[in-house]
Parts: structure tokens; C-alpha cells; sequence
């Protein structure tokens, strides 16, 4: 009987099917590019902000032709990928779990597909995406580590456009355009992963298994009057992975939903307001069957969202922000699949904060704001003040120094397995026994514009954390949730670091350069963890480039490289009781792209040839612990490289 685990079976499927994939046979059909108008220096957004327009994401060369949010945001400074090739986000030394990600303002839990391969959000739909590391505005909280903004709502459509899509790795169509006179306007995408060509690597690798997922998303605006206007939208994404070993099957289902309204309302000149409510949430299904018995264990998050914000503009000078925002959260968590009973727990998390911007003699810029938060169950009551403050001296262009001090407070803890790489996480609330997360961050950098054409910064941060969670040692996962606070352990975390980041946006010749320099470490005092002793975080990385190239190169023909190096990160192997024990090694690789535009009497028509890891880095893609004590000399761990070169065309129709 072959031994297949569940990780070494996901892991031969997905590095058959990119094996499969290097000779593409099919002719992909992308979306048309939409049109955004963005700021023309983004990184004035704010202190430790940055904007990422949709020409910016679409531009970017990618696997299989799949353009990615993740995938783009990780070439900034200061943003780390974790593993390689994946589309994880890991800010300034936080968890993947510490991401705040708002879908046009709504709070997403963001699962990925292929081990977080891709995002689950289609580019298609984007607008832009905004990222802060640091100094969040007062109306942002919840998280400790960065807020995600991404924006489906761009410029009101003129007539009805969209195409559809078949490429190497998904089926996909996006449709949008204007109703009613043009006083509404839609958008519905969707995205599909192909069958024939997974149900052909499976025969060839011969593994009882198989994957799909699935995304759609859709919205509507309807104005409906010069003052007034509302906003329906709908989320959601799908994942199901299943495969046999002779009399057991095993099945594991995870999604992400979420639907919303949202009435904006202008009051007057110097007044406006939004009010959101929404439903969001995600559901881990985990389950094996096995002589007519079925067991395994569900687990899953609901929330409830209300919040509205307001703009007063009333005072010269100054833009005063505030607001009041509550969640109230449905823990599901559920260890015993047999059993009839849920175990559910409610948590309602409420905030209002306050912010001022202001400006003096065009040369200081303040933002200050106050947020008050609270977190309240049938155990416990929390309330934490989290002060926020950013100051800019200098003029708008030139050169500026920004200086900022944030403090944030996370109610939620996510449980990861320090082996696991499938989506088996199990978040849990705060309890008597266990705190919340409470990040205090401090930044101080320099910042130069010129001609909104070259922008260049250097930063440098630090941030403090109280409150972080993991599973004690010899504790792999939960398997009881009844004792599951016994299990794991609250500590002591840090980070700090320096980014440089240097872009070009104008011209024939545009891209960027962004270096960051960083360190992640945690403590737990109790002795619980690594005997007491500080250890690297799970994804300490402490060098990270990135380089970006785009190049006009004439005659509707465009050219774009990325190349990208990470240190390696520390990984915890069964060799002591230390984390941390064993650093990966570097990983790096090239990524090509070559596009030709050409206009039509309706559109466009654009062809783009792109090449994945051009020189074919066999970089440790995954990292797959051994049940035994040493495998030949290599230690008792694995490393899987399934990306190798991966070239990949695409036709696109614009109309």
C-alpha cells in the first residue's frame, strides 16, 4: 500500500499540473484592461502608504497569466511572501492572520487558492488596491499589522464592455456597463479552474486526487439623486480538495463569502457620509470517511457588520473624520465532526474614533486621530484606546521627513500549524485567559518628489507586540477545543527594519526598486515555547528586492521584467525544542513579459507571451516535514520546488 499524506498527495497535484502547464496548448482570452485614474504620485497618499493602480497589477508578469493583487503588493518594501511563488502577505513582521483586507470598504477573510497560490480576488474587477504599513487612519482598526484596501469602483462606465476568458489554469468572464439611463452601473466577474486539463495531470501522476475553486464577485451602483447613492455587492469564493487511499477519502472545503449595502449621502458642502452594513465570513469543512464512518472537524467565522463613517469639512484648513463601526462575530469552531453538537461562540467587537487633518503654511502636515475599541463576550469586557498620529514636514514636492506612532489592537488570534501548509489555521476569540494582540508601531522616514514623475524613500521601523499566540511545543493542532487555551501559549513579539523604495511612473521607461531590511523574532516568557528564549518568527526574512522594468518599446510593442530575491526563512524542524532551528536558502528568480498592442475600428487587440522563473530557480516552494529521523543525510525535512519555468500566451480582445 503506497503512504500517500495529504500534504505530499496536494503537493505532487499541484507540481504535476505546473509541470503539465509548461507546454500550454490553449489560447488564453483576457479581460480588457480597465481604465483608472490615479494620483500621480501614489506614495502621497500617506505616511507608510502606498497606492496600487489596476494598470500597475495588470502589468505585472505573473504565473500562467494569472495577474494577482498579492502577487504585485509583495514587490513593495516592507511586504514579505513567506514561501516562494505564494501569494501570502507578511507586513513588517507580522502574521498572515494581522492583515486588515477590505473589499470597497468591507471586512474580507482572504483565503487563497493552489496552498495561496493566487488571491482569491480577480484583477479584472480592480480599480486600485491601497496598502498601509503603519500610521493607519483612525478608522481602520482590528488588525495589528496592515490595512488592504481594494477598490472595485472606478470611473462610472459609458456603454457595456467585458469579454470572456480561457487560459492555461481558469475559465473566467468579466461584464460591466450602465443601466437605467446610466443612473446604475454593474460589474460581474467570475473565475472558474479548468477540469480537463487537472483531470489529465492526475492520470499522468496517477494520484487519487483531485482541486477546483471558484470566485465570483458582482456589484451594482445606483444614484439616486445628486445627493444620494447605494451599493449592492456580492462575494464569494470556493475551494474543494478531496483524494482517496484505497478504503479512505478525504474531502476539505474552505470558502470565503461576504454581501453588502452601502448608502453614501452628501449632507451639504461641507458634509458627507457613509453607512455600510454587511454579512461576511469563511468555513473550513475537513472531513474523512472510512469504513462507512465519517469523521473530521469543521470550523468557520461569521460576522455581522455595521459601520458609518463621516467627512466634515466645515473648518479651513482641516478635514475632520469620524465614525463609529460594530462587529459581531460567530466562532464556530468544532473538533469532533461526529458530533451533533456545535460549539459556537458569539464575540461583539465595537469602535468610534475621531481624526483631524490639517496642514500649516504648506510646509507641516498633521494627521491625529483617537480610536476606541472594545471587545465583549460572556467572559470578558475590553476596552483599548489606540492614540494614532503622522507628521510631515516639508513641502508636497521635494524632499519631506514623516514621522509616525500607531497603536493597534487585534481581538482575533489565528492558530497556525508550524508544519502544515494547507488551510487547517482555526481562529479563535479573546478569553479571560487569553488577551488580545496589541501592536504599538513607530516610524520615521525621508521622502523625494520630483516632477510627479520620480519618487524615492527610505523608512525605517519599529513595532513592539504583547499578546501573541501559538501552539505550545509538541501541540500541532487542536483536538479538543474544550481545552484548546490549555494548548497554546501568549507572548512577547518584535520587529523592526529599513525599506528603501525608488519608482519612475512617466515615460517610455517606468518601474521601481524597493530593498527592505528586516528582522521578526518572538518571546514567550513562560517557557512554553523554545525554552523561554527569543526565536526568528516563522517568517523572519531578513533581505528582500525587488526590481521592476517596463519598457515602451514602439510600434504598439511593450516589454516588462521582474526579478526578485529573498534571504531565507526560518523554518522549525524536529531537532531540538528551539524554533526557528533551520534557515531555508535564498530564493530568487526572473519573470518576463512581451505584449503588442494593436488598435481595431472596436477596441483593441493585444497578445502578451510571458515567462514565469525564466531561468528556472528551483526555489523551495514547500518545506514537508519526514516522519523519521533523517532522509539520506538531508535532515528530517523535504523541500519541493513546483514552479519551475513556466512559459505562457495569452490573446486579449478589448471592446
Amino acid at each position: 500500500m503506497k503512504d500517500y499524506s495529504l500534504i505530499t498527495v496536494f503537493a505532487a497535484l499541484v507540481t504535476g499540473f505546473f509541470s503539465h502547464a509548461q507546454n500550454p496548448t490553449d489560447t488564453t482570452l483576457l479581460i480588457k484592461e480597465a481604465v483608472v485614474k490615479a494620483s500621480k504620485n501614489p506614495a502621497r497618499d500617506g505616511v507608510s502608504s502606498i497606492t496600487v493602480p489596476a494598470k500597475m497589477i495588470k502589468g505585472t508578469p505573473v504565473i500562467l497569466g494569472e495577474s494577482d493583487v498579492l502577487k504585485t503588493i509583495q514587490l513593495l518594501p516592507g511586504i514579505q511572501a513567506g514561501t516562494e511563488g505564494l501569494s501570502g502577505m507578511y507586513v513588517r513582521g507580522g502574521g498572515s492572520d494581522e492583515n486588515l483586507i477590505l473589499l470597497d470598504g468591507i471586512p474580507v477573510h482572504c483565503q487563497g487558492h493552489i496552498l495561496v497560490l493566487f488571491s482569491p480576488f480577480q484583477s479584472e474587477a480592480i480599480s486600485d488596491a491601497v496598502i498601509h504599513k503603519g500610521a493607519f487612519p483612525a478608522k481602520f482598526g482590528g488588525r495589528a499589522s496592515s490595512v488592504l484596501e481594494i477598490n472595485t469602483e472606478g470611473d462610472v462606465p459609458v456603454r457595456t464592455s467585458g469579454c470572456l476568458g480561457a487560459g492555461l489554469l481558469s475559465d473566467k468572464f468579466h461584464i460591466e456597463g450602465p443601466l437605467a439611463g446610466g443612473r446604475i452601473d454593474y460589474s460581474v466577474s467570475g473565475r472558474g479552474m479548468h477540469t480537463f486539463l487537472m483531470d489529465g495531470v492526475i492520470k499522468t501522476f496517477k494520484i487519487p486526487a483531485n482541486y477546483y475553486f471558484r470566485d465570483l464577485h458582482a456589484r451594482a451602483t445606483g444614484r439616486i439623486d445628486s445627493k444620494n447613492s447605494l451599493t449592492i455587492s456580492f462575494f464569494s469564493s470556493k475551494d474543494k480538495l478531496y483524494y482517496k487511499e484505497e478504503d479512505q477519502r478525504t474531502d476539505i472545503l474552505w470558502g470565503t463569502s461576504l454581501g453588502a449595502v452601502r448608502w453614501k449621502r452628501r449632507w451639504g458642502e461641507t458634509l458627507s457620509s457613509e453607512l455600510s452594513l454587511a454579512l461576511t465570513g469563511y468555513s473550513l469543512d475537513n472531513q474523512w470517511k472510512r469504513d462507512g464512518t465519517k469523521e473530521g472537524y469543521k470550523t468557520g467565522l461569521q460576522d455581522i457588520v455595521f459601520k458609518t463613517d463621516w467627512l466634515l469639512m466645515r473648518f479651513p484648513g482641516h478635514n475632520l473624520r469620524f465614525g463609529l463601526g460594530i462587529i459581531s462575530h460567530t466562532f464556530a469552531p468544532e473538533s469532533d465532526f461526529s458530533s451533533k453538537k456545535r460549539i459556537k461562540i458569539k464575540g461583539l467587537e465595537e469602535a468610534a474614533y475621531i481624526e483631524d487633518s490639517f496642514s500649516v503654511r504648506g510646509w507641516l502636515s498633521v494627521k491625529a486621530g483617537l480610536r476606541m475599541g472594545a471587545y465583549s463576550s460572556d467572559e470578558v469586557t475590553r476596552l483599548n484606546p489606540e492614540p494614532r498620529i503622522s507628521i510631515t514636514l516639508g513641502r508636497e514636492e521635494g524632499l519631506r521627513t514623516t514621522m509616525s506612532y500607531s497603536r493597534t489592537t487585534q481581538h482575533l488570534h489565528q492558530l497556525s500549524s508550524t508544519i502544515a501548509v494547507l488551510p487547517v489555521d482555526l481562529t479563535v476569540p479573546v478569553t479571560k485567559a487569553i488577551g488580545p494582540l496589541v501592536s504599538d508601531h513607530v516610524s520615521i522616514g525621508l521622502k523625494y518628489d520630483k516632477h510627479d514623475s520620480w519618487e524615492m524613500s527610505i523608512e525605517g521601523y519599529l513595532k513592539e507586540m504583547k499578546g501573541t499566540l501559538e501552539y505550545k511545543d509538541g501541540v500541532v493542532l487542536i483536538d479538543d477545543f474544550s481545552t484548546w487555551e490549555e494548548q497554546v501559549s501568549s507572548g512577547n513579539g518584535r520587529s523592526y527594519g529599513l525599506e528603501a523604495f525608488i519608482r519612475k511612473e512617466s515615460g517610455k521607461t517606468s518601474g521601481w526598486m524597493a530593498y527592505t531590511l528586516a528582522r521578526s523574532e518572538r518571546c514567550f516568557p513562560d517557557g512554553s515555547i523554545s525554552d523561554g528564549k527569543w526565536f526568528p518568527a516563522r517568517y523572519d526574512i531578513r533581505h528582500s528586492i525587488a526590481v521592476v522594468l517596463n519598457q515602451e518599446m514602439g510600434r504598439g510593442w511593450d516589454f516588462n521584467v521582474v526579478w526578485t530575491y529573498s534571504s531565507g526563512g526560518a523554518i522549525t524542524v524536529p531537532l531540538t525544542n528551539l524554533r526557528g532551528n533551520y534557515r531555508l536558502p535564498p530564493s530568487h528568480r526572473m519573470d518576463l513579459g512581451l505584449s503588442h498592442h494593436k488598435s481595431l475600428r472596436h477596441g483593441e487587440r493585444v497578445w502578451n507571451i510571458g515567462v514565469y522563473n525564466a531561468y528556472n530557480k528551483k526555489n523551495p516552494n514547500l518545506v514537508i516535514p519526514l516522519a523519521g529521523d533523517e532522509d539520506e543525510g538531508s535532515g528530517p525535512f523535504k523541500t519541493i520546488s513546483f514552479l519551475p519555468i513556466i512559459p505562457s500566451v495569452s490573446y486579449t480582445r478589448v471592446f
